[in-house]
């Protein structure tokens, strides 16, 4: 696995550090051009990464993708899980990346400025949202890979907006199964959102503070069967392919 893992990695380096120098360059220009250290500058730094994390996932899955058309891959003694399980670990390691890079610039702008107008519980809020927008991005990931591998299962033209069709489906429809059994939102799309803000005393440095709102154990544990049920559906199709 971990073969394939740099074999993969090596084939897209050249692209996931184009992505990397524009993030950091866009990043400079922020700092250099804004008036001054405050709220919207760190909101627009988080926005960078963010675009920054998506483009690392789209590099995943897009290679994933071109693997189950490419005829020379299926030579190679790679099994179906391997096959599947590849992208995942590299979207996770690339996002592990981004978020190495943001703590970074998190820990630069501490030693260079005061940050008293964030929140005085952002090292705990920040943990959960990293945790949180993992879980989303895996999820997403999941479902959108998931979707295109039935896609590119049927002989059929067309099959880009079938893959389309079966993600707009599955999104809608594990939302309606969770709001139907346990009455929440989709936490694997919503929960790095599912958050409220308070205003603060001015005498604590900042306007405000972050509150999380509880998760739904029931629904969560729900959608880890449906990522395993998906990634059991992936490997069969892939494991059939390879046969075929």
């Amino acid at each position: 696995m971990l073969k394939l893992l740099k074999y993969d990695l090596k084939r897209r380096q050249e692209r996931i550090l184009v992505f990397i120098v524009i993030a950091l360059l866009a990043q400079a220009g922020l700092w250099i051009y804004s008036a001054k250290m405050d709220v919207d500058l760190v909101t627009l730094n988080l926005a960078v990464y963010c675009i920054l994390a998506i483009a690392m996932i789209f590099i995943a899955v897009t290679g994933y993708f071109r693997n189950l058309k490419s005829y020379q891959r299926r030579l190679l003694p790679v099994t179906a899980q391997q096959t599947v399980l590849s992208p995942m670990l590299l979207a996770l390691l690339l996002t592990g990346v981004v978020i190495l890079l943001g703590l970074g610039h998190l820990g630069i702008y501490k030693l260079l400025y005061t940050m008293d107008f964030l929140p005085g519980n952002l090292l705990t809020v920040g943990f959960r949202v990293l945790l949180q927008s993992v879980w989303s991005i895996l999820f997403l990931m999941v479902m959108v890979m998931f979707s295109f591998t039935v896609a590119y299962s049927l002989r059929m033209r067309l099959r880009v907006w079938v893959g389309i069709a079966l993600l707009a489906l599955l999104q809608n429809g594990i939302g309606y199964l969770e709001k139907v059994l346990f009455d929440t939102n989709f936490i694997g799309l919503d929960s790095p959102f599912n958050f409220k803000i308070y205003p603060v005393s001015p005498q604590s440095g900042s306007d405000f503070t972050i509150k999380y709102l509880p998760v739904n154990q029931g629904a969560l544990l729900f959608e880890v069967a449906v990522v395993c049920l998906m990634i059991y559906g992936m490997v069969t199709l892939v494991r059939r392919r390879i046969e075929v």
